[in-house]
């Protein structure tokens, strides 16, 4: 499996609940910088997008889905506040998928990154995505994954 692991873009704290805050315009052109790199590395449309319902993360993933648009794409509550674990099973249950992209939050998306195998703490700066190729199997993770790339999207201008 290609996984992608995508921070939400930049967001103002000027929502009344942080779930509802939403990207700023520099935070959409940050997801719109990471989308065009995610769908250079991808072959196929045969990808699926999970993200956190939250406001700013779900506006991200759907600004990916543009770039790749015969994807599908589940937001769901549980993401908001998920763990590595929570990560690493939704994973497992994606086994069948080619290409997966997960998007999140910090400092989720970045220690899970570490687990998965990247070697070191990444620091992901909004919008930042790690890219890894990884096995799995219907009963678990093989650990550690292949780490290919870490994007930022500020950086690579």
């Amino acid at each position: 499996m290609k996984l992608f692991i995508v921070r939400h873009g930049e967001s103002p704290f000027d929502a009344e609940t942080d779930h509802q805050r939403s990207l700023s315009l520099k935070g959409k052109m940050q997801a719109k910088k990471t989308a065009v790199f995610i769908a250079s590395l991808l072959p196929t449309n045969l990808t699926k997008i999970i993200a956190s319902d939250a406001r700013r993360t779900a506006e991200t993933a759907r600004i990916i889905k543009q770039n790749l648009p015969q994807v599908d794409l589940i937001t769901d509550r549980r993401y908001y506040d998920a763990r590595i674990g929570d990560w690493c099973d939704t994973i497992v249950q994606q086994y069948t998928i080619v290409q997966l992209i997960l998007v999140g939050h910090n400092p989720t998306v970045s220690l899970l990154a570490q687990h998965l195998g990247a070697g070191r703490n990444l620091h992901f700066t909004p919008a930042c995505v790690a890219y890894f190729d990884l096995e799995i199997k219907p009963d678990g993770l093989k650990l550690p994954a292949i780490f290919n790339a870490f994007y930022s999207p500020d950086a690579n201008q």
